[in-house]
């Protein structure tokens, strides 16, 4: 069963100060259809953090890694929750894997002693306004493949979620900086199907339904300068936290005076994971600029650090397929 790891949707559009000391103040945008935000994935410490843990000491590298992020505004739609009515804008948001894992002669993972794996999780988020997300479609399609006594061996995994958040506790504060702390909590309700084959066989599937309260703990810790492909940006450093989760396991959000999401890390036991930084935009409600001055404004990434518990499902099944 996948948890919700601080998957708290709602995010901030934030406008600038002139201040000496970054202050930023709330705002809302406009979403249209058609809008997105794409993201490049830093180095693969992602891949090599999953080797190490499939393969502890016998693993040796990652090779062709490849990785991907998109936000895109897909299409508006009315929803009823509660006998009450919604006007919400739909936001895909993907991010998709692919490499190969390299482990030691004759550690037997495979033939070739190679593993190649793909990965791709997307979100559909209804959301009223930038701060109240109504419901959400999840899922995580993985696909691994590898020679066996000179045949190529498969194992398949693919979890589809429903959504809906149904209590919300907290708000967001009216202003920004260094040393700024708020918490945010929700309850989710889940359907859930997870569906798993090896070698193109049966699928073996399993339903559940759940009911989900998670409490994230927010801080603004710092100032940092951070230089991406689309330009240098003078940020504050958000730091997201996830109650009983673990005092190593977190991300942090550099996120600039017009709340240009710039930057995002993923810790896990105190580690980096994941990296992601802005590559291009278009946002049709701001007015007409380039991506070199830096000026726009755009929505925060998700928390990814779900990615842990997912991963974590994934690993157990495919030692479970290994063996």
């Amino acid at each position: 069963m996948r948890k919700f790891i601080a998957l708290i949707i709602c995010t901030l559009f934030l406008a600038g100060s002139s201040n000496a000391e970054l202050v930023i103040a709330k705002k809302n945008l406009e979403w249209n259809i058609g809008d997105y935000v794409k993201y490049e994935i830093m180095g693969d410490t992602f891949a090599t953090d999953f080797g190490k843990s499939i393969g502890g000491d016998d693993f040796l590298e990652v090779e062709n890694f490849n990785g991907t992020s998109e936000d895109s505004i897909t299409g508006m739609e009315i929803i009823e929750l509660n006998n009450q009515t919604y006007d919400c804008h739909i936001l895909k948001r993907t991010l998709s894997f692919s490499f190969t894992m390299i482990f030691k002669e004759g550690s037997g993972v495979s033939d070739d002693e190679k593993i190649n794996f793909e990965m791709e999780y997307e979100y559909n988020i209804w959301q009223e306004d930038i701060f109240t997300t109504l419901k959400s479609e999840y899922s995580f399609n993985y696909y691994a493949t590898w020679l066996e006594d000179g045949e190529t061996a498969t194992y398949e995994l693919i979890q589809e979620d429903d959504d809906t958040h149904i209590e919300r506790q907290g708000s967001w504060p009216e202003s920004f900086e260094v040393g700024s702390s708020w918490t945010l909590s929700q309850t989710t309700v889940t359907s859930s199907t997870t569906r798993d084959r090896s070698d193109g066989g049966e699928w073996e599937v399993n339903v559940a339904e759940y009911e989900e309260a998670v409490t994230d703990d927010y801080v603004i810790i710092d100032e940092s300068k951070v230089t991406t492909a689309a330009g240098t940006f003078d940020t504050l450093i958000l730091k997201n936290s996830v109650q009983g989760d673990g005092v190593g396991n977190y991300t942090f959000e550099y996120i600039n005076s017009d709340f240009l999401s710039v930057k995002r890390e993923v810790y896990e036991d105190s580690e980096i994971i994941l990296t992601m930084q802005i590559k291009e935009y278009s946002i049709s409600s701001l007015e007409s600029q380039s991506l070199e001055d830096g000026d726009s404004i755009t929505e925060g990434l998700p928390n990814l650090s779900f990615l842990l518990s997912v991963s974590s499902i994934v690993l157990i099944a495919h030692r479970n397929r290994l063996q």
